[in-house]
C-alpha cells in the first residue's frame, strides 16, 4: 500500500481546487512545503488543509478512487507553483469587491462606487488596514475606484472622471464564488463581515445621498487636488475625514 501526503487549498483565479501531492517517501519534502506554505502570507494564516490518503498504487487517480472528495481538483507541479497561486488569493481588488456588492443588489455605476468607496473607506479607518489594492481617485463625481471604474465605465480612455453611465443597472453573478475569493484574501472573515455591515448601514440611502455626503467640505476628496488629471485620494486624508462623509 502507498502513503500518499496531500496539501489542499483554493485558487479563486483558478476556479478550481489545488492540491501538492507527495509520495510516502517525499514526507521531509511534504513537510517542508508545508512550511513555505505557511509562510506565504508573511506570517499571516494561509487557508489550506492536509490530508494522508492510503491507496494501492502511486498514481493521483488511485487517490480520487479511494477518497472521491478529491476529485476535480488540479494537482500543481511544484511548492513555489502553488506558493503564486496562494499568495494571488492574498490581497483583494477593488473590482472584487464590486462584484460582491452586485451578487447582493442591483446598481447603478454611480451606486457601485460609492458602495465600494464607503466598505474601502470604513474598513480602512476600523481596522487600519487596506480593503483592497485600487487606488481611490477623486473624480467630478467624488471618489472613483480604479478597477470598479475600469469596469464599467463607458469612456475611461476618451473623458477620463467626466461621466458615470447611470443609464442601466448592473447585475453582477452568484454569490457563494465571489464570496470565496473574499473570506480566502488576508483577513478575509473581517473584510467580509465589514463589508456586509457597511451595505446594511448604507441599505436603502438614495445614491444621491451617497455622492453628496462624499462632496461635502472637510471629505477626503474636497481636499484632494483635482488639478490633476487622476488625483488620488489618499489614505491618510480617508483616515482623518472620513467621519465627516458617514451616513
Amino acid at each position: 500500500m502507498i502513503t500518499h501526503y496531500i496539501l489542499l487549498s483554493s485558487s479563486y483565479s483558478t476556479h478550481r481546487r489545488i492540491v501538492l501531492h507527495f509520495l510516502g517517501d517525499s514526507k521531509e519534502e511534504y513537510i517542508a512545503a508545508v512550511r513555505e506554505v505557511s509562510r506565504a502570507y508573511d506570517g499571516k494564516i494561509v487557508p489550506f488543509s492536509t490530508h494522508t490518503i492510503i491507496s494501492d498504487s502511486e498514481s493521483w487517480e488511485s487517490v480520487v478512487e479511494t477518497d472521491p472528495y478529491f476529485d476535480d481538483v488540479a494537482v500543481i507541479g511544484t511548492v513555489a507553483e502553488f506558493v503564486e497561486l496562494v499568495k494571488k488569493e492574498r490581497y483583494l481588488t477593488g473590482l472584487h469587491v464590486a462584484k460582491y456588492i452586485l451578487s447582493r443588489m442591483r446598481c447603478t455605476h454611480a451606486r457601485l462606487e460609492k458602495l465600494t468607496y464607503m466598505c474601502y473607506a470604513d474598513y480602512l479607518c476600523t481596522e487600519g488596514s487596506r480593503l483592497f489594492e485600487d487606488k481611490i481617485y477623486a473624480f467630478d463625481y467624488g471618489p472613483v475606484v480604479g478597477t470598479v471604474y475600469r469596469e464599467f465605465t463607458v469612456d475611461s480612455h476618451d473623458r477620463p472622471g467626466m461621466t458615470l453611465d447611470d443609464s442601466v443597472d448592473l447585475v453582477g453573478g452568484k454569490t457563494p464564488p465571489i464570496m470565496s475569493r473574499i473570506i480566502f484574501s488576508e483577513d478575509g472573515w473581517r473584510k467580509l463581515g465589514s463589508i456586509d455591515a457597511t451595505l446594511r448601514r448604507c441599505e436603502g440611502i438614495p445614491t444621491q445621498d451617497l455622492i453628496d455626503a462624499t462632496h461635502r467640505p472637510d471629505t477626503p476628496w474636497s481636499v484632494s487636488d483635482r488639478s490633476e488629471r487622476f488625483a488620488v485620494i489618499d489614505d491618510g486624508d480617508i483616515l482623518r475625514l472620513h467621519a465627516d462623509e458617514a451616513l
